[in-house]
């Protein structure tokens, strides 16, 4: 596993405005040789292959989230303000439009 304590990787602490970012460089050989490693370590943190001392690639990890749901997420956000704003029914329609739904 890649962490503080090896030899192979250089490690750097990034600040950004949320948090602060800790990011590992690799050598290409050593990216090949401990390959699954790396995946792993990518979860938590980005890593960045150098070959002759000059960054070539970065592995991050793959986003939870694709693009479809971000937008699903999104229009659902917009339309749940739009219904905040626009007031509530209340407690007794809601019963009633409950049942209707119900009994349909």
């Amino acid at each position: 596993m890649v962490d503080s304590n090896s030899t192979v990787a250089t490690i750097a602490t990034v600040a950004t405005k949320a948090k602060q970012v800790k990011i590992v460089r690799v050598t290409a050989k050593d990216a090949k040789n401990r390959f699954g490693e790396l995946l792993e370590a990518a979860q938590r943190h980005p890593i960045i292959i150098t070959k002759n001392n000059r960054p070539v690639a970065e592995i991050i990890r793959y986003p939870s989230k694709t693009r479809f749901e971000e937008i699903e997420d999104q229009i659902w956000g917009e339309r749940a303000m739009k219904a905040a704003k626009e007031g509530y029914i209340g407690v007794e329609a809601s019963r009633k439009l409950l049942e209707r739904y119900r009994n349909a």
